[in-house]
C-alpha cells in the first residue's frame, strides 16, 4: 500500500479531505496479537458486520466505515495497493455520504519511534530491504526497533583483560535478540517462531583510540522464517559484519553497527542494516 496507492497525489488528496485513515497491524488485531482487547474486539466487530452485510472480508482489507462506525465497502489490500482501484472506491464512498471536505485530522509525522525503554538501554534500529528479485512487497524497505536492556547489551562487551586481537564468541542468547530479526518484508513478524539453525558471532578488538575499544564484530546465520504464518520451511542465511565502540572506563556500548555482507531468502537476496541510536 505505501508503495502504491498511499503515495499516489490523489489518493492522499482524498484521504487528507474527506476521511480520517486508520490503520491496524494485523499483527496486533489478531487474537494472539499483542493489540489492546479493546482494539482486539473492534477490529472482529467490523470483520463480523462486514460479513453480515455481504462484503469481502479478511484480514487484509481496506474497509470504509460510515461516519458512526459501521462498514459500508470494503476491498481487499491486493486490489487496494493500486491507486487505480482504490480511487473509484474512495470517490463513490464521497459521492454516496457527501462529507465536508476540511484539513487532515493528524498532521504528517514520523510513525517509527521507538519503544519506551531504561535510560540505561541500547536502542538499536534496523532497516531489511530485498536487493533481488522486487515485487510489491520489496518497494520499500521494512524497519523495526530492538531494545536490548543493559543485562543483555552487556554481554557483547569483551570479557577479562582488554588487548589488541583479543578475540571471543558473543553470547548466543544475547546476539539472538537481534539476530531472530535478520530477514526481509514478510507477512510474517512473528519473531518467537523463529527458529536459529545456527548461528556465530565472534568478536575481535582492533584498535584503542583515545581510551575507546574497536570490537570487530562477524558471524553467520542460518534461520528458519516462513513467509507466511503457516511454516513453509523458508530459511535465511547470512553472512554477518560490523563493530562496537566500547568505554571500559565506563562499560558502556557507545556505537554499535551490524549488517550483512551477504544474505540469501527464498531465492532472493536482501540486506539488513542495524544501528544504534542515541
Amino acid at each position: 500500500m505505501r508503495a502504491g496507492s498511499l503515495s499516489d497525489a490523489k489518493v492522499i488528496a482524498l484521504l487528507n479531505r474527506y476521511f480520517v485513515p486508520v490503520y491496524v497491524s494485523r499483527e496486533d488485531a489478531a487474537d494472539w496479537g499483542n493489540g489492546p482487547p479493546e482494539e482486539k474486539a473492534e477490529h472482529q466487530r467490523i470483520n463480523l458486520e462486514a460479513a453480515k452485510a455481504g462484503l469481502f472480508t479478511g484480514t487484509v482489507l481496506v474497509y470504509i466505515l460510515t461516519p458512526d462506525g459501521h462498514p459500508m465497502d470494503s476491498l481487499h489490500v491486493a486490489e487496494a495497493y493500486k491507486p487505480e482501484q482504490l480511487i473509484p472506491l474512495l470517490e463513490r464512498t464521497v459521492q454516496k455520504l457527501k462529507p465536508r471536505p476540511g484539513d487532515s485530522v493528524v498532521k504528517p509525522a514520523a510513525q517509527s519511534r521507538p519503544p519506551q525503554h531504561d535510560a540505561d538501554s541500547l536502542v538499536l534500529h534496523l532497516t531489511a530491504r530485498v536487493i533481488k528479485p522486487g515485487s510489491g512487497w520489496h518497494h520499500f524497505p521494512a524497519e523495526s526497533w530492538i531494545v536490548l536492556k543493559r543485562a543483555q547489551w552487556a554481554k557483547f562487551l569483551p570479557p577479562g583483560p582488554i588487548g589488541i586481537g583479543k578475540s571471543w564468541d558473543i553470547d548466543k542468547e544475547a546476539a539472538a535478540e537481534v539476530l531472530t530479526y535478520f530477514y526481509p518484508a514478510t507477512e510474517n513478524n512473528g519473531v518467537p517462531t523463529e527458529r536459529i539453525e545456527h548461528q556465530e558471532l565472534r568478536g575481535r578488538i582492533i584498535s584503542n583510540r583515545d581510551g575507546v575499544i574497536r570490537v570487530r564484530l562477524s558471524g553467520q546465520l542460518k534461520m528458519h522464517h516462513s513467509f507466511y504464518y503457516k511454516e513453509d520451511m523458508s530459511v535465511v542465511e547470512a553472512a554477518l559484519i560490523g563493530f562496537l565502540d566500547v568505554d571500559p572506563r565506563k562499560n558502556t556500548i557507545q556505537a554499535f553497527r551490524l549488517v550483512t555482507d551477504e544474505a540469501s531468502y527464498r531465492g532472493g537476496t536482501f540486506g539488513v542494516a542495524v544501528r544504534s541510536v542515541p
